[in-house]
């Protein structure tokens, strides 16, 4: 993971801006492009503090060091956004974005949740070994 900034690196704060703004792009083009709903002002505002938060979370955890972490999450997170927009396509009657939605929340979590068991499992292995 050669590309990611080392830990406590001051270019981690434009990686988490990056990250925000990618992220904030990608879910209000699903939202307002691809499931063609209205525009709505507080519901972009919610999918800014949405994405500035996870941002702010998944590269918290990088400039910790936890570079497992970083791309268990990030990983989870592509892979919800992928099966987010895929729902769009199919005919659920109306609840394709909320399944969408919480498909991607799921994934997301869970990746998290798999990066912290990788990046504490590694962690042991690491600190075992030594004397």
């Amino acid at each position: 993971m050669g590309f990611l900034p080392t830990a406590k690196s001051k270019r981690w704060y434009l990686w988490v801006s990056v990250y925000a703004l990618v992220l904030w792009l990608l879910l209000i083009l699903h939202r307002f492009v691809l499931l063609d709903k209205d525009f709505s002002p507080l519901l972009l505002f919610r999918y800014a503090a949405l994405a500035l938060g996870t941002s702010i979370v998944v590269n918290g955890f990088g400039w910790l060091g936890a570079r497992l972490v970083w791309l268990i999450t990030t990983a989870g997170i592509l892979t919800g956004l992928g099966l987010m927009i895929a729902y769009t396509y199919r005919d659920m009657s109306g609840w394709e974005d909320l399944a969408g939605f919480l498909t991607f929340i799921m994934f997301a979590l869970g990746g998290f949740a798999a990066g912290l068991l990788a990046e504490g499992i590694y962690w042991l292995i690491r600190h075992r070994r030594q004397p």
